[in-house]
């Protein structure tokens, strides 16, 4: 079995307590943590990590030098925090919490060309990979990426949704783990898109014992529908992630393991997430302690190091699993 790893980072400046955002801004989670305690793991195990660019990001200078310099050791994709670029722009907004599906089509369409704009004017070349602030995307996102240029979307977390307010938020029950073509207008749903979806890997037992056709018609962000699965199910629907974040190895490598023996091919994708900002001490809710960082890294190298071990492993960055697609 040949597993083709992802390692993607969400990465934004500086923030604190809450995801509140540190003003002045601040990008010390990039310019040090992330050559000085990633960069000797992923050097090491080969990895070729995928860095989706938040707005703010790709604006500092500093930031997108060290990202240049990292050549194509990396690969670098962008990342919607809506708030940091225009139309509708809120550069001093506490916390990055809107999702894009909140903004009218055209609004959200502009952010994305100005986004992937800013990107090319930065590095001299077009984003490949993407994927949206806090999961947010809407049902026209993926037109949009891929009238961008765009060749992967990774925004889907499998058996999870996002409640925004009453009534709105985007719902990911029934996808599929592995890279898929979406359906236009359906992100859910396999279709004839161009765009791949790569969703980030997690598994839930609960959720997989239902048809995908069942799991499709259910559609938590209904307030009656949001009650009932958190009152019934409120210990079943937790999902288990490959994010060292807060999953230990060994759970990083059951989750692993679950996604192999449910696939009936000879190669399994796995896409691990987590925000650079957890790298260094301070610059997020997580890791607020040299004791903390130490064991969020232990449990990332000693994840790489079994999974290396039991596998057949190939690195690869987002874009590439676009060729990889059922």
């Amino acid at each position: 079995m040949k597993i083709h790893l992802i390692v993607s980072l969400d990465t934004e400046c500086d923030k604190g307590d809450g995801w509140n955002t540190i003003y002045p801004l601040s990008f010390s989670n990039i310019m040090e943590g992330i050559p000085n305690q990633l960069a000797p793991l992923w050097d090491h195990f080969e990895i070729r990590p995928t860095f989706l660019l938040s707005p703010e990001v790709i604006g500092n200078a500093d930031c997108a030098s060290l990202f240049r310099s990292f050549g194509r050791n990396v690969e670098l994709g962008t990342h919607l925090h809506a708030e940091f670029i225009e139309p509708c722009c809120n550069p001093n907004a506490l916390r990055t919490e809107a999702f894009q599906s909140d903004y009218p089509p055209d609004v959200e369409y502009a952010k994305l060309r100005n986004l992937t704009n800013m990107f090319r004017q930065t590095f001299g070349y077009s984003p490949r990979s993407f994927r949206a602030g806090r999961y947010g995307i809407s049902r026209h996102t993926l037109t949009f990426l891929e009238d961008l240029g765009y060749l992967v979307d990774s925004s889907v977390t499998p058996y999870m949704w996002w409640w925004r307010r009453r009534g709105e938020g985007v719902n990911f029950l029934g996808a599929s783990n592995q890279p898929y073509h979406p359906a236009p207008g359906d992100f859910r749903r396999p279709g004839s898109m161009k765009i791949t979806e790569v969703p980030i890997s997690m598994v839930n037992h609960f959720w997989d014992r239902f048809p995908r056709s069942i799991l499709l018609r259910i559609n938590p962000i209904q307030r009656i529908q949001t009650i009932l699965i958190n009152v019934l199910l409120k210990n079943r629907i937790r999902c288990r992630w490959v994010r060292p974040t807060f999953s230990t190895a060994e759970e990083m490598i059951s989750v692993t393991e679950h996604l192999v023996r449910q696939q009936r091919t000879e190669t399994v994708v796995i896409c691990m997430m987590f925000h650079s900002n957890e790298a260094s001490v301070g610059t997020s809710p997580y890791n607020r302690s040299a004791e903390e960082l130490g064991a969020f890294l232990g449990r990332l190298e000693q994840y790489c190091r079994r999974l290396f071990s039991i596998y057949d492993v190939k690195p690869i960055g987002l874009s590439e699993a676009a060729e990889l697609a059922q």
